[in-house]
């Protein structure tokens, strides 16, 4: 049987209101599915690529602490951007099954802790 990962819980939340200097602190983002084809007489005619449109959710943080960021790797290790894992939306507190889009890239930002962006992609 698989092993089920479980987004650590006790991670702090993103503090979306403070987080507004390190870039984008949220997006929400529904792929869109078009194939769309124009013809000689500029007509478009349009169908959906798949059955789905695939969500996808961006966080920001910023002033992370050391022992919070060290379990943050320590998950990370475990799934990498391969791995399924289940989430909880800190936004609508919808419960997802996810994976990292990219890989973990954040960066120390002394006296105040590790500020980084984290990227969910609906599976």
């Amino acid at each position: 049987m698989a092993e089920t990962y479980t987004f650590p819980t006790d991670f702090p939340e993103p503090n979306i209101t403070s987080s507004s200097g390190a870039g984008d602190s949220y997006k929400d983002k529904l792929q869109d599915s078009t194939i769309s084809v124009t013809s000689d007489a500029n007509y478009k005619k349009t169908r959906p690529r798949t059955t789905r449109m695939v969500e996808t959710w961006t966080y920001t943080w910023v002033g992370v602490n050391d022992a919070d960021f060290a379990k943050l790797q320590a998950f990370f290790r475990q799934v990498g951007t391969f791995q399924q894992f289940a989430w909880k939306d800190w936004n609508t507190k919808k419960d997802h099954v996810v994976r990292f889009i990219e890989a973990l890239e954040w960066q120390e930002n002394y006296p105040y802790g590790w500020q980084g962006t984290l990227k969910f992609e609906e599976v």
